[in-house]
């Protein structure tokens, strides 16, 4: 899965069409959980010395409210530019540059992973307005307000309170 033969890049365009399941391997301990395959569609040609691969990645991922903890699905769908090279000193341009493999088979799977990952959101909120947890009891403070009592603010003049008077 995820890989491209090379024979035929010195020749023309390359493609690759695939959908990688939400289960797969690829995505174990990685944070995140993906709710619809990976829809991946690239091209790859041969520039000079090296292989570029240019597309679009698409799926969707679910992740927790970083105030409330809910459950949010956002869509991931993001233009790619792989650069793989011999000499992973140059410069492919706008994108990563990759070792490129010896032989005519290309995996792409861990440059499509961390593609997937930089374009998950890092924080997710599942509304503007969203109000969190309480931080006492843990209550879900958009469902309404909790019953813990409020701490006392602590004002500078507390200090005055333990003053003694003869």
């Amino acid at each position: 899965m995820l890989h491209l033969n090379l024979a035929g890049v010195d020749r023309g365009d390359v493609e690759l069409r695939e959908q990688v399941p939400p289960d797969h391997a690829m995505w174990t301990d990685t944070g995140i959980e993906l709710t619809a395959p990976l829809e991946v569609d690239l091209t790859a040609h041969e520039v000079g010395d090296g292989v570029l691969v240019r597309g679009t990645l698409r799926t969707r991922v679910r992740q927790s409210c970083r105030r409330c903890l809910a459950p949010v699905e956002q869509e991931v769908d993001t233009d790619v530019t792989l650069y793989f090279a011999d000499d992973v000193e140059e410069d492919g341009g706008d994108g990563e540059v990759y070792p490129l493999p010896r032989g005519d088979d290309l995996d792409l799977t861990e440059a499509v992973r961390e593609q997937v990952l930089l374009q998950a959101p890092e924080f997710t909120l599942c509304r503007e307005e969203c109000r969190g947890l309480c931080p006492t009891c843990g209550a879900d403070l958009n469902e309404g307000a909790c019953e813990c009592v409020p701490p006392e603010a602590e004002s500078p003049w507390d200090a005055l309170k333990n003053v003694k008077f003869d």
